[in-house]
């Protein structure tokens, strides 16, 4: 079973408008159409989207977005990020037919979930006592399955301190969640790198960002002007593709 993880779109109410001199919009076009093309070749099955789709959390974005996500036809599921509106994409998700809850995207193998990072007007994010709570009830419930696990805030340093700074605040209540009840893979986003390491038992992976890439070790704004997404194979052991055009 292979997932199409793609992060931090950055798109904008006006689809012309510009991000660090980036065309964003035309960005996630591109991208788009890359996979179209590639689609036989890449044999995705589902699609998560893991924040960060909007920059200024318009409707208008969200409208963008979903309206060039339609087009690939796959089951896909999404979660917010810092930069989110949820009240202005749910008006855009109501009806959308590949639209899919996380867990109905794992097959019989594995149980997706997804958590909710994002804490309201700040760039850090934070898993708080409830999220930690219902977390692990759902943990106890599969506790048969492979687990994998989906926030759009990085876990582990990244070593961008521009990024690292706002990352996931209390990772390591949630890390020890993980390892106790044996999560296999935890994917995010936000960090605007690639990022691969293994932490006990657990791949621990931060896809590329879409609208552009965090120069590697930078304090302060630079980008590497490329898109890039992650293609995951859930088998035995998790691999993963990363694409960069």
């Amino acid at each position: 079973m292979k997932v199409l993880q793609i992060s931090d779109t950055h798109l904008l109410q006006e689809k012309d408008s510009l991000l660090l001199s980036v065309p964003v919009y035309q960005r996630y076009l591109d991208t788009l159409q890359f996979i179209v093309e590639n689609q036989q070749q890449l044999q995705i099955d589902s699609i998560i989207v893991t924040g960060d789709i909007s920059h200024d959390g318009s409707e208008a974005s969200y409208a963008s977005f979903l309206e060039g996500l339609a087009q690939l036809k796959l089951p896909f599921s999404l979660l917010m990020g810092n930069h989110d509106n949820q009240q202005e994409f749910v008006k855009c998700a109501a009806g959308m037919e590949y639209l899919r809850h996380i867990s109905e995207l794992g097959g019989d193998d594995w149980y997706f979930l997804s958590l909710d990072s994002v804490v309201n007007g700040e760039d850090y994010g934070v898993l708080d006592d409830d999220a930690l709570v219902t977390f692990e009830e759902c943990l106890k419930l599969k506790k048969h399955k492979n687990k994998a696990v989906f926030l759009h805030h990085h876990i582990l340093p990244v070593g961008t301190p521009l990024v690292d700074v706002c990352n996931l605040r209390n990772a390591d209540s949630f890390l020890a969640l993980c390892k106790d009840y044996g999560v296999k893979f935890i994917g995010t986003g936000h960090a605007h790198t690639p990022f691969q390491t293994k932490w006990e038992d657990i791949l621990i992976s931060v896809s590329p960002a879409i609208c552009y890439q965090w120069r590697n070790g930078t304090e302060n704004i630079s980008i590497f002007n490329c898109s890039g997404f992650n293609v995951i194979c859930f088998a035995d052991p998790v691999h993963i593709q990363t694409y960069f055009i």
